[in-house]
């Protein structure tokens, strides 16, 4: 089956000239149909003439399309993408790269036309069409995995709504039915734990925002609203009921503050009479002018409403729209398509009254915890390779979370321990934050503080923890002078109570050599506790000279009763050993090539010649990205690579700044097409599958 082809039309606003600058893209990944025009001529665009003719969609229509692909570039472009998904029975998705300012967000792109046809392209079977959003400043988006979802359903209904008018010659604003529209959105929102506000607790922000406090899937909220100066005023509540605007500014800056965003914001305002007798909306679709402001702040995807909408077509499009969410997990441009189609089928003639604001390529929402391709196929090749002894574990710092937290949790406590100006979006990057701290500290002093950090983190936990809990640990082992004592007795506790531990799974699986990134021994710790037991040797490579501990020698071949745990990264038992800093994995890779004689040839032999499976990564970790460049430095590395079938690589999704589709891409380039699968998903729930399928006895 082809791959879907990706047409991108870009847009930026030239306040000077009043023009759009346009480039345009037409790729097709997997094959060398790329097209690429990073700046065509700029289109002129006549604002004043589209909103005199808002309320004759047709005629909208006909002039936004005369405008738009009266442009030969965009004419041509997308015919070639058309032509090429008919010809191929592949999917196109169309997605308007928008930056610029609100007035050009309230344009109906999603009325544009076919040249050729006269149909409307956003209700084509073949295309899913979204407003993908640029941003100077972009938090990054959650992926969440597939399972129970959790919904927040706020419906606004101030009991003094009739003071506030839409316009200042407009009707007053009509009482909201506020137990109508919750069991419209209950109704679509079947199969999501639900909690509710606007019938027995008020919509004031304090109360939203306390909701949305626990992780949130879906944020639907109902409201009135007033536009202030191109930005949307909201008409919450207070506790008493009355009307409380509140700036949708104000909303979006403490949403940038939750540690995790919705992955899906539908806005919908209220209903009221219309001049035609069919209940509608009478805003202008207000509240479609906070999806770019939330796509910002790293809400996945926000769907709204940029005109007034009837209450029939609205409620047709939540029961589509949901429907189609759930059967494909949360793909949300595909279910933007299906609920397009279905107003269009029942000839409703404000079917392009919803808007996708997007911040995925691939429009998915929601992870399930799998290989990407070829899963029976990939779990087979993965169980011989362990029965053979043919498999080299390469284990990333993501193991030990259960005890440390993870790297991107001990960034985020460090930024806000010392107060330091970084920028939102790499605050989570423990490199980057170490690096800044190494220029006001001495390296060591980093150092330091990373054991400092896990001391601080086990006494916490213990304060926390229940009788019997594994962080329950005696006093005389709370004040020794090191934690690592701590976290040798924390991981002991861990691996006898549950069999699917991690370290416990891994010290299972027969290989002779162990690579990591870790810090810790609680690998060597428990292959000890094997029965019987194995014996690891330890080896860091030495890419500091100033380390303070004497390098073990390898005196015999690694095997499975002795193998060899390499260490990249360095190890708590020597602070000086740890790369921590930006600095410190530059210098890393270039001891990496300066000292190659110093690395084992059983090392090299491993990761260049025999299948290798990755274990506990983010793709955008600076773990990943340095061994990865690693591997490939030795010489002959990209042919040998691409000789063995590598069972595969576990990528944790959450928070990741790149999608499944471009993973994937991204590593065939170096291991090849046919030998790589990607399981997207958490290292529990890799190594859970992967102890039932290859059968390893914890």
């Amino acid at each position: 089956m082809p791959n879907d082809a990706d047409l991108e039309i870009g847009l930026a606003w030239r306040r000077k000239e009043n023009v759009l600058a346009v480039s345009l893209r037409f790729d097709v990944p997997g094959t060398a149909t790329d097209e690429w025009k990073p700046s065509a001529t700029p289109l002129p665009l006549d604002l004043g003439q589209l909103a005199e003719l808002r309320t004759d969609e047709p005629a909208y229509a006909t002039a936004l399309t005369d405008t738009v692909m009266s442009h030969e570039d965009v004419r041509g472009f997308y015919r070639r993408a058309r032509a090429w998904t008919e010809g191929n029975a592949a999917t196109l998705h169309l997605r308007l790269h928008i930056d610029a300012p609100a007035a050009l967000h309230s344009v109906r792109w999603e009325c544009l036309r076919d040249p050729d046809t006269g149909t409307p392209i956003a209700t084509r079977d073949d295309v899913l069409f979204s407003r993908y959003l640029s941003s100077t400043d972009w938090g990054l988006v959650a992926t969440r995995p597939a399972g129970v979802k959790h919904a927040v359903v706020a419906v606004a209904g101030p009991t003094d709504i009739g003071r506030y008018r839409s316009s200042p010659d407009g009707q007053p604003l009509a009482d909201v039915e506020v137990n109508e529209e919750i069991a419209r959105a209950s109704e679509a929102l079947v199969g999501y734990r639900l909690t509710v506000l606007g019938r027995d607790q008020p919509v004031t922000l304090a109360n939203l925002l306390a909701t949305l406090e626990e992780e949130v899937d879906v944020l639907y909220l109902v409201c009135h609203g007033l536009l202030k100066h191109d930005v949307p005023l909201l008409l919450l509540e207070h506790e008493d009921r009355s009307a409380a605007p509140v700036d949708g500014r104000a909303l979006v800056e403490r949403l940038s503050e939750l540690e995790k965003r919705p992955a899906l914001a539908v806005l919908g305002s209220c209903q009221s009479a219309s001049a035609s007798g069919e209940v509608s909306t009478q805003d202008e679709g207000v509240l479609a002018a906070l999806g770019p402001r939330l796509a910002a702040v790293g809400v996945a995807a926000v769907v709204a409403m940029q005109g007034n909408i009837t209450m029939r077509s609205a409620s047709i499009f939540s029961a589509e729209f949901f429907g189609a969410f759930a059967q494909r997990n949360g793909v949300v441009d595909h279910a933007m398509a299906v609920a397009r189609r279905a107003l269009r089928s029942a000839e409703r003639d404000d079917w392009w009254a919803p808007v996708l604001f997007s911040r995925l390529r691939s429009g998915r929402t929601y992870y399930r915890p799998a290989f990407t391709e070829s899963a029976d196929d990939t779990w087979e090749n993965l169980r011989l390779m362990i029965q053979e002894q043919g498999l080299t574990p390469v284990l990333g710092p993501g193991l030990a979370d259960g005890i440390l937290g993870s790297r991107q949790d001990i960034a985020r406590r460090w930024v806000r321990r010392w107060q330091l100006p970084i920028a939102a979006h790499v605050q989570s990057d423990l490199a980057q934050v170490a690096q800044y701290l190494r220029v006001r500290m001495a390296p060591d002093t980093v150092r330091a503080a990373l054991l400092d950090h896990l001391r601080t983190e086990i006494h916490e936990r213990r304060e926390s923890a229940q009788a019997g809990d594994a962080f329950d640990l005696p006093d005389a082992i709370l004040q020794a002078q090191s934690p690592l004592a701590a976290l040798e007795e924390i991981g002991r506790r861990q691996r006898k109570a549950d069999p699917g531990e991690p370290y416990r799974v891994l010290a299972a699986i027969p290989a002779p050599i162990y690579v990591t990134t870790g810090w810790t021994d609680l690998l060597q710790d428990a292959l000890r506790e094997c029965d019987p037991p194995r014996k690891p040797v330890t080896m860091t490579f030495p890419w500091n000279s100033q380390s303070g501990k004497r390098q073990a020698e390898l005196t015999e071949e690694p095997s499975v009763e002795r193998p060899l745990v390499y260490h990249l990264f360095g190890r708590f038992q020597d602070r000086r050993s740890l790369v921590l800093t930006e600095d410190d994995y530059f210098a890393w890779l270039k001891a990496w090539i300066a000292r190659r004689d110093d690395i084992p040839s059983d090392i090299g032999e491993a990761l260049n010649l025999q299948s290798l499976l990755f274990l506990g990564f983010r793709l955008d970790d600076w773990d990943f990205r340095v061994v990865f460049q690693s591997i490939k430095s030795f010489e002959g590395s990209e042919l040998n690579l691409q000789r063995n079938r590598h069972a595969g690589v576990q990528l944790s999704p959450e928070n990741q700044s790149i999608e499944p589709e471009a993973a994937q891409e991204y590593l065939e380039s170096t291991f090849g097409r046919d030998q790589i699968s990607i399981y997207w998903g958490n290292t529990r729930d890799f190594l859970d599958e992967l102890r039932h399928k290859a059968r390893l006895d914890t």
